[in-house]
């Protein structure tokens, strides 16, 4: 939806488009460095909030919130990229289609969902593969805020922790296995549908 708005030129895209990207820039790990000085206990936020060190919240503390909130940050590096694959894809779609559908008096809504979702169908693959890979890859991010000794179940913590010496050094080779083939099968099954296409 932001990308649809941007390709719509309304006023002031050129400004939510360079905001919504400039947060792509910046590698997970100076993210987490960024919002662990912010959200953590006496940081900005809780200082915008009136609360000090004595009597801020704990928000990395608690396993009730704390996973939305990484999620949400990682949410927010990722969100200019896709918006700008999807700013691609939307300038590659033929403007006499909108055109036609608008004499034939559709609607932007119905024009939106019967020409332009249709015509997104390859930028959504690929977006789906990107999304996969950068979950697999979540691994900065956690480690800046949490170090090691996070509960997260996540597969590069795993292989992190037993290739560095706090565990059996074949069991980190064999999450890295199970990591690899995970990255490994989303690519595959892209490269497969777009030789089908190519083929066809």
């Amino acid at each position: 939806m932001l990308a649809y708005q941007i390709d719509r030129q309304i006023k002031g895209h050129k400004i939510y488009e360079t905001v919504f990207y400039i947060p792509v820039v910046l590698s997970l790990a100076i993210i987490g460095i960024i919002w662990n000085f912010m959200l953590q206990p006496g940081g900005f936020v809780q200082g915008i909030m009136g609360r000090d060190i004595g009597n801020a919240v704990s928000i990395w503390g608690n396993y009730s919130i704390n996973t939305y909130v990484i999620m949400g940050i990682a949410s927010w590096r990722h969100i200019g990229y896709i918006m700008l694959l999807y700013l691609a894809g939307l300038k590659s779609v033929d403007p006499s289609l909108k055109e036609a559908a608008a004499i034939d008096g559709a609607t932007e809504w119905q024009s939106f969902r019967k020409i332009i979702l249709p015509a997104m169908r390859p930028v959504n693959v690929i977006i789906i593969v990107i999304t996969i890979i950068e979950s697999l890859r979540a691994f900065d991010l956690v480690y800046i805020i949490y170090g090691t000794s996070t509960g997260w179940p996540l597969l590069n913590i795993l292989v992190f922790q037993n290739f560095a010496g706090q565990g059996i050094s074949m069991k980190g080779a064999a999450y890295a296995v199970i990591l690899l083939v995970l990255c490994v099968g989303p690519i595959i099954g892209y490269l497969r549908v777009t030789f089908k296409e190519d083929l066809k």
